[in-house]
């Protein structure tokens, strides 16, 4: 959470910060029920007493179903929900074209709370989970669909031989996010200490301009056909159940993603060469503001010579 307004609010809602909020709650539960009970019912009014046009109503469906109920979920909306008529609502803004009110406090509270640094937190475990991250792409800057290709060719080739076969790890992985231009190495169960797998990651960028002079040329580009393969099918996996699907055109919808930009971004992954994954590893080198987060035992943080801000998990 501490590289983008929307990672950040993440974070606060799911991450490590809400263990704080629950404790907040837990106490105001326990020591006014009824102070609790307000708040509660003064949150529904506010969701019950906001704008009707603001309003989402996820349905999915053949679309015969759809359009036969679409005229009875437009008028539950306005008129089945009950509404303050003495206090209307003012209209809704669109969200994709202004900002939230949540991001500017968001922002404001990422400077004060959660500058990027390095971070543990300390449980009883004989192994790590190890994370490291950084910026390859700043606001504004054009990422393509090879992105994508590049770190599944990580994951399945340096991070797989390197970390998983060869160190012991359980999983190793990269990952790379298109909405905030983020790179992201980690492990899962990883038996080595912190700053082995740390020194590890720091040479994934260096195998790849490696393999460009090679392996990646051999056969006519073959290793990076194998990783548009695979690429591809992690894009489209399998066939979504209902509920997947709604509540994946709910996701484009709120993002506003179209199919324009979804058939954008698959062109450029079925046409991604050797120089996008030079390009690629030549910023992963370079990234900017790296931090790392480290889940490990006392003793293993110990054993780090690099300062980090710890959270000892109850």
């Amino acid at each position: 959470g501490r590289y983008s307004v929307r990672s950040f609010i993440d974070e606060k809602v799911y991450g490590v910060s809400s263990l704080e909020s629950y404790a907040r709650v837990l106490e105001a539960v326990e020591s006014d029920w009824g102070q609790f009970v307000l708040r509660l019912k003064k949150l529904r009014e506010t969701i019950l007493n906001g704008s009707r046009d603001g309003m989402l109503l996820n349905l999915t469906g053949d679309r015969s179903v759809l359009d036969a109920i679409m005229d009875y979920a437009e008028d539950f909306l306005v008129n089945g929900l009950p509404v303050d008529l003495g206090n209307p609502a003012p209209p809704s803004p669109d969200f994709h074209s202004v900002d939230h009110p949540w991001i500017a406090s968001a922002r404001a509270d990422m400077l004060q709370s959660n500058p990027v640094r390095d971070e543990g937190i300390v449980v009883s475990t004989q192994v790590a989970y190890v994370g490291e991250g950084g910026r390859l792409y700043d606001v504004g800057d054009t990422v393509k669909g090879s992105t994508s290709v590049v770190s599944h060719y990580l994951t399945t080739g340096y991070m797989w031989d390197v970390i998983r076969a060869k160190n012991g790890a359980y999983g190793a992985y990269s990952q790379f996010s298109r909405n905030d231009g983020i790179a992201t190495l980690y492990t899962y169960r990883d038996p080595n200490s912190p700053e082995a797998t740390l020194d590890a990651f720091h040479e994934g960028a260096d195998d790849i301009l490696q393999a460009a002079s090679s392996s990646l040329t051999r056969n006519n580009n073959a290793a990076i056909t194998t990783a548009i393969i695979g690429t591809i099918g992690g894009l489209d996996g399998s066939a979504l159940s209902a509920k997947e699907a709604g509540w994946t055109a709910l996701i484009r919808y709120l993002h506003g993603e179209s199919v324009l930009c979804r058939q954008r971004w698959r062109k450029e992954i079925l046409e991604s060469s050797v120089d996008d994954f030079i390009n690629y590893a030549q910023r992963l080198k370079s990234w900017k503001t790296p931090s790392v987060a480290i889940v490990a035992s006392q003793s293993a943080f110990d054993e780090m010579e690099r300062d980090l801000s710890l959270f000892k998990a109850q």
